[in-house]
C-alpha cells in the first residue's frame, strides 16, 4: 500500500518509514528539509511546510494516492528535559491536523493514524501522580494541551482515524505491544515503549481497520 508519513524526519518517524518499507509498502514523506531524511528505495521525499498546498502536493506526488496517512509529529523543546523551553509553536499539532484533514478529504484519503501520547486527554488520570504533575507544570504541558486540541480536530474530521498513545518512548528493539484500552487503565507505574515497537503498531493500524476510531494506549 501507499502511505504518506508526516513527521518522518523525527526519531519515531524514521523508524516508521523503515518498518513500512520492510513490509513492502511504498512511502511518501513530507518533511521541512529533504536533507533531514535519508533516501531509500520505495521512499519519495517531498519538502515543504505543514500547509494544505504542501500536503496536497505530497498526496498527489505518487501515481497511486495514499491509502493511509501516518502522523508522527511531536512538539519540540530545546532539550529532552521536560523542563526545557518549548521550541514548536503552541498550536503546531492542532494547526497541522486542520491542514492534513482538509487535504485528505479533498483527495478522498480516509485513513488517518496519529501518534499522540499516554497522558493526553482522558488517559491523564491513569498516570501516576508525579507524572501528572510534570505534564501539567513543565515544558511539556503546552505540547500535551496541543495534542489534546489536535485530538478534538481528528475526532470531528469525519475520517477513519486512530490515535495511538504510547507510553514513555525509549530506544530498543521491536516487540509486540500490549494495548491497555483507550485510557491506559492498569498500565503500571512507569510504562515504556520502544520507538521500534510503536512504529510497528502504527503501521499495523494503517494496514487494518481493527483500531478505527479508537485511542489505544500501548506499552511493550
Amino acid at each position: 500500500m501507499q502511505i504518506l508519513i508526516i513527521g518522518g524526519s523525527g526519531r519515531t518517524g524514521r523508524v516508521v518509514i523503515e518498518e513500512a518499507l520492510s513490509k513492502g509498502h511504498t512511502i511518501t514523506a513530507l518533511v521541512r528539509k529533504s536533507a533531514s531524511i535519508s533516501p531509500a528505495t520505495g521512499l519519495t521525499i517531498i519538502e515543504g511546510p505543514l500547509t494544505i498546498p504542501s500536503i496536497k502536493n505530497a498526496i498527489t506526488s505518487s501515481p497511486v494516492p495514499p491509502t493511509a496517512v501516518i502522523v508522527t509529529l511531536a512538539s519540540l523543546r530545546a532539550t529532552d528535559s521536560p523542563f526545557s523551553a518549548p521550541v514548536s509553536p503552541p498550536s503546531m499539532m492542532t494547526d497541522a491536523h486542520v491542514a492534513i484533514i482538509a487535504a485528505m478529504k479533498r483527495h478522498g484519503v480516509k485513513k488517518l493514524v496519529t501518534m499522540s501520547a499516554f497522558g493526553v486527554g482522558d488517559s491523564m488520570p491513569n498516570l501516576i501522580l508525579p507524572m501528572r504533575l510534570i505534564l501539567n507544570h513543565s515544558g511539556v504541558a503546552y505540547g500535551y494541551r496541543d495534542h489534546f486540541e489536535g485530538e478534538k480536530i481528528i475526532k470531528s474530521g469525519g475520517l477513519d482515524w486512530t490515535i495511538v498513545k504510547p507510553a514513555m518512548l525509549k530506544d530498543g528493539e521491536r516487540k509486540e505491544v500490549t494495548v491497555w484500552g483507550d485510557q491506559g487503565k492498569g498500565i503500571g507505574m512507569m510504562p515504556k515503549a520502544s520507538r521500534a515497537s510503536v512504529a510497528g503498531f502504527l503501521v499495523q493500524c494503517a494496514e487494518s481497520d481493527k483500531w478505527n476510531r479508537m485511542t489505544p494506549v500501548i506499552a511493550d
